[in-house]
């Protein structure tokens, strides 16, 4: 019961205590004018009534007032409460969607990653096929090319002794010649030292 409710009945209970302090007042007959003819009746009395019948009617109207205020409340709840549930099964809509989408999306991006290393997998195979290869390809390059430097060193060697034995043959020939020179010219050294010491006996002789 809100305050205003509760203020008429505090005057109707004023009223009536009113009404029962005096009632001989209220119930005495009085004559009453009703615009076309004359009654004699108790004139507190009809007060009383129209008060009581005009409290009712009040009450009546709070009434209707107050059960169409929770007849539209509880429909707004319900409106409320339907549309909460559209909400929420929108919501939850959405969720589902979002869920679906990530599932999806984790999905295509684990295959992406499946997919990736399958191909660096692949290209990893074939770098190593490709320096399996170029090593293989630069290992019977370098063989080639080492048999090669030994066949040219061989070949130098060969040469080199060659020449360093005909640079000893020149040299003993050389040295040979240079020796008969040499005794050649001592012989002939020797001989004019002879000659000469002949001719100084001869001229000593001679003296």
């Amino acid at each position: 019961m809100n305050l205003r409710n509760l203020t008429v009945l505090v005057i109707l209970l004023l009223v009536a205590l009113f009404a029962g302090l005096n009632w001989p007042l209220f119930t005495a007959p009085s004559e009453i004018n009703l615009l076309f003819t004359r009654v004699s009746a108790p004139l507190g009395l009809i007060l009383l009534a129209v008060i009581a019948l005009l409290s009712l009617l009040y009450f009546i109207f709070i009434a209707v007032i107050e059960t169409g205020a929770l007849i539209e409340i509880r429909r707004y709840a319900r409106q409320v409460e339907q549309a909460r549930k559209l909400a929420d099964q929108a919501e939850a809509s959405r969720f589902a969607e979002l869920k679906t989408y990530l599932e999806q999306e984790l999905s295509a991006l684990a295959q992406g990653q499946s997919d990736l290393k399958a191909h660096v997998s692949l290209e990893a195979g074939e770098a190593r096929k490709a320096l399996s290869l170029e090593h293989d390809t630069l290992k019977s390059q370098h063989a080639e090319i080492s048999g090669r430097v030994d066949q040219k060193t061989e070949q130098l060697k060969g040469e080199l002794l060659a020449r360093l034995e005909s640079l000893e043959r020149g040299l003993a020939s050389d040295v040979e010649r240079t020796g008969n020179t040499l005794a050649a010219y001592l012989g002939e050294l020797e001989d004019r030292l002879l000659g000469r010491a002949g001719e100084g006996e001869a001229a000593s002789e001679e003296a």
